[in-house]
């Protein structure tokens, strides 16, 4: 992918002889990082993936070596670049001053090798958001491992909800939806609920002959948040077969993320302008769900236009960057 920009002054930074700018976008999560390095046209130098960054689920240092590997997998065609105009990274689970704060300390004192002229830290709702809209009206609604849901208007006001990791937030998620088929399994196999489809596939998927072998799987040692959201999909397969128990974990999940949606639009969307609604994440991919949440937001508010984020979010840490720098995208 090329941006094609436009810009009313070149700043140069020499490189053995060449002149050229180079920008470094991040998109840090909660299971991978992902980094491009671009020109000042906008054209890719290169790109790069990696571990998790979100300092909530993994550690100072192993965050600092996933960045600094993701950016030498992103420039390791080109050795010579050792500075960028501008470093633009969205991070999951920064929320508050205090998180930005202690996260910019982390991350600037990882990337010490390198030089850089300015340092933009967000939290990845809002590079997600650029990358999935242009409108000044807008929200981004997030179902993949974890949920969250951030939107802006024309009058500069923003509202978030959500994105408070697995022990506070995150319903309407995968995660969220993998735990609940976890529980269902076992509430079938010792009766305290009902029998469920969903019994079969998690001892298919543990290979284990009945639920009493799961301990061993669950807790030996823990899973983490995003191998539990990897069972979401069980619970897709249970509602093409019609399961009752797995269809009403699913619609529990859709009401999470129509309310999540709806309590943005009630502080950004006056009604009178048209206002955008973009789709990302694994769970959002699903017809069956994103067509009830449209089907729900429509109902409740007017001047509603629904897209899909079709590209990675790291791709909106690029238009930050760039715009930063008076060009436009």
């Amino acid at each position: 992918m090329i941006f094609r920009v436009k810009t009313s002054r070149k700043l140069r930074i020499r490189y053995k002889g060449s002149m050229a700018e180079y920008y470094l976008a991040v998109d840090g999560g909660g299971t991978k990082t992902d980094v491009v390095c671009v020109d000042e046209t906008g054209a890719i130098i290169g790109k790069g993936s990696s571990g998790p960054m979100s300092l909530t689920v993994t550690t100072i240092g192993a965050a600092s070596f996933n960045l600094i590997e993701a950016i030498r997998i992103a420039i390791e065609s080109h050795p010579e670049i050792k500075q960028f105009k501008r470093v633009v990274l969205g991070l999951a689970g920064v929320d508050t001053t205090e998180e930005k704060t202690r996260a910019e300390e982390v991350f600037k004192r990882a990337l010490s090798h390198y030089q850089f002229d300015d340092f933009v830290l967000l939290n990845d709702s809002e590079i997600a958001l650029v990358n999935g809209s242009d409108s000044p009206n807008a929200l981004i609604l997030v179902s993949g491992t974890g949920s969250i849901c951030y939107g802006r208007n024309s009058k500069g006001e923003t509202a978030r909800v959500s994105g408070m990791d697995y022990l506070l937030a995150d319903q309407g998620s995968g995660y969220s939806i993998g735990r609940k088929v976890l529980q269902a399994a076992v509430k079938s196999f010792d009766g305290r609920g009902k029998s469920t489809y969903l019994e079969g596939l998690v001892c298919e998927q543990y290979m284990v002959p009945k639920i009493s072998f799961l301990k061993e799987e669950v807790y030996n040692p823990d899973l983490t948040k995003s191998e539990i959201a990897r069972l979401s999909p069980l619970c897709t397969k249970a509602v093409e077969a019609g399961d009752e128990v797995a269809i009403s974990i699913l619609h529990e999940e859709i009401d999470e993320m129509i309310l999540s949606a709806s309590t943005v639009l009630k502080k950004l969307h006056s009604g009178d302008e048209l206002f955008e609604i973009v789709f990302a994440g694994a769970i959002l991919e699903l017809e069956y769900v994103s067509s009830k949440v449209k089907e729900q937001l429509s109902t409740q508010f007017s001047n509603l236009h629904f897209v899909r984020q079709d590209s990675d979010p790291v791709y909106g840490a690029i238009k930050l960057a760039l715009r930063k720098q008076d060009k436009q995208v």
